[in-house]
């Protein structure tokens, strides 16, 4: 199985089209961001054109998109945030919205909310034996939270989450400069960036094993 993931879209959605792989692969997932500031009216053309490219789309809400942005992902039935999928033997579960920022952004929420719907989302696939986690905010303390001026800007729900559970992979997104690679516990965690600039996670799994990398096109 084969999954695309990338987020911090802000209706910048040429670069998915030089993903290799991008129309064979089983699904692509959207960690958030997919408008800046953005509701239905600025989301469609989005999810229209990754639809073109992919069989089956999953996405969330950014901190940047409005909350009818979220309600219309539930609508579609592609809503990751605070709930999990199963795609074969591998659980899908996500995180939307990011904490609290000093630009007042649409979707900023408490660590307490965030924690309840990463529990939320992960008690559906709980049972799984690979679990994904697609938090748009990533982990507190980590080269990927970092902003330039060496601010930690992550969640230290997320961060505290992946610590007790065994979640095999977490996706993130947010924080724009911080591209990289971490690991949380036993957590590997990937920040692609953002897509305009290229950046996208391969993830491959063949049953238990999991395989996922940091990509540019």
């Amino acid at each position: 199985m084969l999954i695309i993931a990338f987020g911090d879209v802000h209706m910048r959605t040429d670069r998915a089209r030089d993903i290799p792989e991008i129309r064979k692969a089983d699904c692509i997932v959207v960690t958030g961001d997919l408008t800046v500031r953005g509701g239905k009216r600025e989301v469609m053309p989005v999810l229209e054109a990754l639809a073109a490219l992919s069989q089956k789309v999953y996405a969330q809400i950014g901190n940047m998109d409005k909350k009818e942005v979220d309600d219309l992902l539930t609508i579609k039935e592609i809503n990751l945030n605070g709930r999990g999928i199963r795609v074969g033997d591998v659980g899908l579960f996500g995180l939307g919205g990011s904490t609290f920022t000093p630009f007042d952004t649409p979707s900023e929420f408490s660590e307490a909310e965030l924690a309840r719907r990463l529990w939320q989302a992960y008690e559906d696939v709980r049972v799984l034996p690979a679990k994904i986690l697609f938090s748009h905010t990533p982990p507190f303390n980590t080269q990927v939270d970092r902003v330039r001026s060496g601010y930690h800007a992550g969640s230290q729900s997320v961060r505290e989450f992946l610590e007790q559970t065994d979640c095999s992979l977490c996706v993130c997104g947010h924080i724009h400069e911080a591209v990289g690679t971490d690991r949380v516990g036993a957590t590997l965690v990937l920040n692609p960036g953002m897509l305009s600039q290229g950046g996208y996670v391969r993830i491959e799994c063949d049953g238990k094993t999991l395989k996922a990398s940091l990509q540019r096109c």
